[in-house]
């Protein structure tokens, strides 16, 4: 270096500029306001008051007001800097000395905190718009006398004791409209997000549970109850609905002077649900039964910063996972490891771990499949039957829109000995032969084979309702179907672009078109059939044994 630090220059950025684009590091309003709350959990409160309202112009503000240790003038100073002085203990939620104001900021463009530090009153405000207009870091101290009813509420909140109270005012990006009926009805639902998301991210602090100091948290007056997303409740009075399997600690090391250390632990713990059959209505709701919460969820210090899912796709969201929730739990000295952001929203897990995680759970994984699989009479279902069930659906849900969807075709004199009926469309009237089964009245059927071998044909069940008729021995159907056989939507998706294909058919039907149409069929079917060699194998899977123990 040939100058001296002395004879260098701070090259200072535009605040206006940057204040602004902290404004966009992807922020949602839940995880905003659980950063909020983290400062206070941090600042040692056991009650957090939440209000999110509307003034009398329907300009929506948001209180965050707790009873913790509260902020002397210099304290409030140094917490509104953007990177605030580092907290003294590791530990503390509040990370990065960025959350209170770039959460904040990321919805509104005044933000004032008042704190009370024995029996004397600070407030600060950054308000976005004077740091745009100046291009300066002019950080405010509004009076007093005009944030009387915010006062007020931090005195009722905090009874005597310190505490703080945050405040979003001109908030802008929250909702898209401010009409009555429409501003009403988005804050309804930002507020009952805002419930379940808290719910869960502070489970640990609101029940009391490992070892984190027990809370309160209301949001609109109302206390929230505590989601525990491996619905250990259910294993209450002695009872065993929740299989856990707990895992030894995985220990991370770093070599340091030639020498393997420790640097941290973690723990991973695996429960499987009931299926959804075996709960009630209650109790489905309760463990927000489902694809999002399927898979990891994941505590740093007790917070969650992870909820539902498979970081990396691990594995694919999938029906027969809904049974699986995977506890991470880790502390502060693993933060680098897992390389927690501002936000503290995500987690990344290197490769190798992944690797190791994926044969951790592949028991768990092997056994919510079998569960899945397991009929209502305890009898364990093949890909037939699964497939039997997924067509059954499909065939409801074309039901609904059956009569409208048939009408530019009739079919009539029916002759089952030789397979024929006559079509009559706009084009006239044309005798053709079809599919029949009038033992069944589902307009999805499979047929062990077709002629020709096509993949499907038009054709009549129950009477003359239209149908199509689907080829289980066709390659497409085996290597498609099967493996999407726990996909009710792609299912439903695939049979309702055949029975479109078969209804097409029979409503341009005409002597002219006919051989056209089966020779369509068959060039498709055909296609299809070598296209198809391209899909992977599938294998029958009638049951699955666990090969591996969780250690």
């Amino acid at each position: 270096m040939t100058d001296s630090l002395d004879t260098l220059d701070e090259m200072k950025p535009s605040a206006a500029r940057l204040v602004e684009s902290l404004r966009d590091t992807g922020y949602i309003f839940t995880t905003s306001v659980a950063d909020i709350v983290d400062n206070s959990v941090s600042a040692d409160a056991d009650q957090i008051e939440i209000i999110l309202q509307t003034d009398f112009g329907n300009n929506p503000s948001l209180w965050i007001a707790d009873n913790g240790n509260g902020m002397d003038e210099a304290a409030l100073e140094a917490a509104m800097i953007y990177g605030s002085p580092l907290r003294p203990s590791p530990k503390s939620l509040g990370k990065f000395g960025m959350g209170l104001k770039t959460a904040s900021t990321s919805f509104c463009r005044k933000l004032t905190v008042i704190s009370k530090k024995d029996n004397q009153l600070s407030i600060r405000q950054w308000d976005l718009d004077t740091i745009k207009k100046l291009d300066k870091w002019i950080l405010l101290r509004p009076e007093m006398e005009d944030y009387e009813e915010e006062v007020a509420f931090l005195n009722k909140v905090t009874v005597g004791k310190n505490g703080t109270i945050v405040i979003w005012e001109s908030i802008d990006r929250l909702v898209r409209s401010t009409g009555d009926g429409s501003l009403k009805k988005q804050l309804d639902k930002i507020e009952q997000e805002l419930r379940e998301h808290l719910s869960g991210v502070f489970f640990n602090f609101l029940s009391g549970s490992s070892g984190n100091p027990k809370i309160e948290i209301f949001v609109n007056k109302t206390p929230l109850e505590p989601w525990d997303p491996f619905c250990r409740w259910l294993n209450d009075d002695g009872a065993k609905r929740v299989e856990i399997h707990e895992n030894k600690p995985f220990q991370i090391t770093e070599m340091k002077d030639g020498e393997e250390e420790v640097i941290g632990e973690f723990y991973v713990n695996i429960y499987i649900l009931p299926t959804k059959s075996e709960l009630n209505t209650e109790e489905e709701k309760k463990a927000r039964y489902g694809l999002d919460n399927q898979g990891f969820h994941v505590f740093r210090e007790g917070r969650m910063i992870y909820s539902g899912g498979w970081p990396h796709r691990l594995f694919v969201k999938d029906p027969h996972l809904n049974l699986i929730r995977v506890e991470l739990l880790f502390d502060h000295k693993l933060d680098h490891y897992f390389q927690i952001d501002i936000k503290k929203s995500r987690i990344d897990l290197p490769k190798d771990l992944r690797e190791h995680l994926k044969k951790v759970i592949a028991p768990a994984r092997n056994e919510a499949n079998r569960r899945y699989r397991v009929g209502t009479a305890g009898k364990v279902k093949n890909n037939n039957e699964l497939l039997n069930e997924q067509h059954a659906k499909s065939s409801t849900a074309i039901e609904k829109h059956h009569a409208s969807a048939t009408s530019g075709s009739v079919v009539n004199n029916i002759d089952t000995s030789s397979g024929e009926a006559e079509i009559k469309n706009k084009f006239g009237t044309t005798r053709v032969k079809l599919q029949f089964d009038f033992e069944d009245s589902r307009v999805i059927e499979t047929k062990e084979n077709l002629t020709d071998g096509v993949l499907w044909s038009p054709g009549l069940v129950d009477g003359n309702r239209h149908a199509v008729f689907i080829n289980q021995s066709h390659e497409f159907y085996k290597k498609f179907y099967l493996a999407n056989k726990d996909n009710s939507a792609l299912i439903i998706a695939m049979d309702s672009l055949l029975w479109s294909l078969a209804e097409a058919e029979l409503s341009v039907m005409s002597d002219t078109v006919k051989r056209n149409l089966e020779d369509m069929r068959v060039s498709v079917s055909r296609s299809l059939r070598t296209l198809a060699e391209e899909l992977p194998e599938i294998k029958e899977e009638l049951n699955y044994e666990s090969t591996e123990s969780i250690e």
